[in-house]
């Protein structure tokens, strides 16, 4: 009797180290959480990144180190041993210090099928890397997955502090600043089985296939099981996607309600040296990112935009070119002249609205950003859309998938 009472509690023991063991925990990059970080699921209430009472306190960044540097390879790896069998996961990072359930984020790889474990049987370890594009600053990071054979519908994330410095390469003399709009390469975070966020949901016992996985995307698995995610806008609350879920398509077209008013003021300058531009480093509108552009030798006309109201961080002033390198500014530029835009609160996060097909703006952070200019050219769709580009100006984009 005392034989198979032993016997039941030390059953009892190994099961619940398991469960304490199982599931999984990112381990590099260095999390968010510390010691009190659990591996269950996430549920509404904790979303994003399992966060865990005050959020100043979660999110301090104090003796986590993580430096990287753009186009450099970097390790995904984890703890616990419950892999279900893999799943797809999704890797992103936002400037949002201090991440809520409204945070936009940006997709710098999708993985789908085949993690975090390729074979289904051990959890594995990923490189992968800040792609070009992605200014030098403060960041957090983002590791989420959809498990393949946990028996149900479930959603894990993990967060890191990163700070992201320059590539290798020797930037140019004559090289400035740009702002990219977010949607010409980094999608937003796809969010599922999480009720309280959106209705989309994964079908158990396959690996997920993002809607919108964006430009990286990689397929490492042995067995994978595809299969669409159902659902619309399969994205943060306040955030609007772009793809399509399913066999469904989201709803991209809305409207957002803005007060028509004078924009911000507009001043051009000439004889600006191109090398030199009052962009920030780093400090970017909310949604955009800032990327380096080189233009030749000779100077250039150039605006410079001063935000009015903005959303809740301050915005840097930022010098864009206005005429490509070699080619002559042309007489009375339109950035001359006060461009009316949408002013006060918007809902449809992401939203672009093309002004005349040569000046827009974005819905970021629930307000309308100032009025930019679109690059030489190049021409936006008329209206509120979410890609910006009209169909036949789209530039080309491609996307290869790629095995580790």
């Amino acid at each position: 009797m005392r034989y198979a009472r032993c016997h039941s509690v030390a059953a009892v023991a190994a099961a619940l180290a398991t469960v304490s063991n199982g599931h999984m925990i990112m381990a590099n990059p260095k999390p968010f959480g510390g010691p009190d970080l659990d591996n269950s699921p996430l549920t509404s209430s904790n979303y994003p990144c399992k966060l865990k009472g005050d959020p100043a306190t979660f999110y301090k960044a104090d003796g986590l180190d993580n430096t990287m540097a753009v186009g450099e390879s970097q390790t995904l790896s984890f703890k616990g041993s419950a892999v279900h069998g893999g799943g797809s996961c999704q890797l992103a990072i936002t400037q949002d210090l201090q991440p809520s359930v409204s945070t936009s984020w940006q997709v710098i790889e999708s993985i789908e099928g085949g993690c975090p474990s390729k074979s289904g049987q051990g959890a594995d370890t990923y490189d992968w890397k800040i792609p070009d594009g992605v200014a030098p600053g403060k960041y957090v990071f983002a590791w989420t997955w959809v498990s393949k054979l946990a028996g149900q519908p479930e959603y894990y994330m993990n967060c890191a502090p990163i700070t992201v410095t320059g590539g290798q390469s020797k930037r140019s003399d004559n090289e400035t600043l740009e702002i990219l709009p977010r949607d010409s390469q980094f999608p937003e975070l796809c969010v599922v089985n999480l009720a309280d966020i959106n209705s989309c949901k994964t079908e158990p016992g396959t690996d997920p296939e993002y809607p919108n996985p964006g430009p990286n995307v990689v397929r490492p698995g042995t067995n994978n099981k595809f299969a669409k995610i159902q659902g619309d806008n399969c994205v943060p609350k306040g955030a609007t996607s772009s793809g399509s879920s399913g066999n469904n398509k989201s709803d991209a077209g809305g409207s957002d309600s803005g007060n028509e008013s004078s924009s911000p003021s507009v001043t051009s300058s000439s004889s600006v040296s191109s090398s030199t531009s009052s962009a920030s480093v780093g400090s970017s509108l909310p949604g955009f990112f800032i990327t380096s552009v080189t233009q030749g030798e000779s100077s250039s006309s150039s605006s410079s935009m001063s935000p009015a109201s903005t959303p809740s961080s301050s915005v840097p002033a930022v010098a864009s070119s206005a005429a490509p390198a070699g080619s002559s500014s042309p007489a009375n530029s339109s950035s001359s002249v006060p461009v009316s835009g949408l002013t006060g609160p918007c809902t449809a996060e992401g939203m672009f609205n093309c002004i005349g097909g040569t000046s827009y703006q974005q819905c970021a952070s629930g307000s309308w950003s100032v009025v930019m200019q679109m690059p030489p050219t190049t021409k936006c769709a008329e209206g509120q859309t979410m890609t910006l580009w009209g169909r036949d100006e789209m530039p080309p984009r491609k996307i290869g998938r790629r095995g580790h």
